[in-house]
């Protein structure tokens, strides 16, 4: 049986913020205002991702920025997480390449 390993990566979601500004203007807004403020709290929701999505985004944008063909598994494009994210152990580039080639 395969287990999953924890990819031991912090996700930053910055969104949280910009939410609750929105969420308060919207409190004040009058009827012009609302619906604009609303479709912004729409947007903002959907820009929200769960942590495994925000590592796969990264682990894409590294291994791009790395000069690594989108969907390469090979040891060059793990050792290009590993420089991209040095903390970054062997096991989780492996598994980050593999989730980002799927992606």
């Amino acid at each position: 049986m395969r287990t999953t390993r924890h990819l031991n990566l912090v996700v930053l979601h910055d969104l949280d913020d910009a939410r609750t500004a929105v969420e308060e203007a919207l409190a004040h807004a009058d009827a012009t205002e609302a619906p604009g403020l609303r479709k912004a709290l729409t947007l903002i929701d959907g820009a929200a991702r769960s942590d495994e999505d925000m590592k796969i985004r990264w682990a894409c944008q590294a291994l791009e920025r790395a000069g690594v063909t989108a969907g390469d598994t090979s040891t060059r494009a793990i050792k290009e997480l590993r420089r991209a994210a040095p903390q970054l152990g062997l096991a989780e580039a492996v598994e980050l390449v593999t989730l980002a080639a799927k992606h």
